[in-house]
Order: C-alpha cells, then sequence, then structure tokens
C-alpha cells in the first residue's frame, strides 16, 4: 500500500471508531452519570491548580522583574562611579 492509502485507511478507521464509540457512550449515557459528576469535580480541582500555578507564575515574573531591574540599576550605578 502507497502511504496516502495506508493514511487514508488510518484516518477513515479513526472516524469509525469514533463514530461507533460516541454511538455507544450516547446509548448508554444514563450509565456513567456518577462518573460525570466525579471527572466534573476533578476538573474543577484541576482548573483551581492551573490558577494557583498561574498566580504564582506571575509572582515570579513579577520577582524576577523587579530583581533584573535592581540589578541593571546597580551596575549602572557602578558605572558612573568609575567614571
Amino acid at each position: 500500500m502507497t502511504k496516502s492509502a495506508v493514511n487514508k485507511t488510518l484516518w477513515l478507521s479513526g472516524l469509525v471508531t469514533g463514530a461507533l464509540v460516541g454511538a455507544y457512550l450516547y446509548k448508554n449515557k444514563d450509565d456513567f452519570g456518577p462518573q460525570k459528576e466525579k471527572l466534573n469535580s476533578l476538573l474543577g480541582d484541576f482548573q483551581g491548580i492551573l490558577g494557583d500555578i498561574k498566580t504564582k507564575f506571575l509572582e515570579a515574573k513579577s520577582e524576577g522583574l523587579e530583581a533584573t531591574k535592581s540589578a541593571l540599576q546597580s551596575a549602572k550605578d557602578k558605572v558612573e562611579k568609575v567614571k
């Protein structure tokens, strides 16, 4: 088989598999209620963790920026003293 034929076959098989899995999940959606609640809870926790990481990252960025400014000002002052 050529590379093009393999790619088309893989794409088509993925599409069919996705359709079958979707139909199965839709047919049995009532059986997945408790798991859906657990998943929603885990997603909420994950979003909270991401929010905390974002906040800490922004704080670290600000601290790094201030440290860089301070170091540059210190270097500038030392250069001016040498002149």
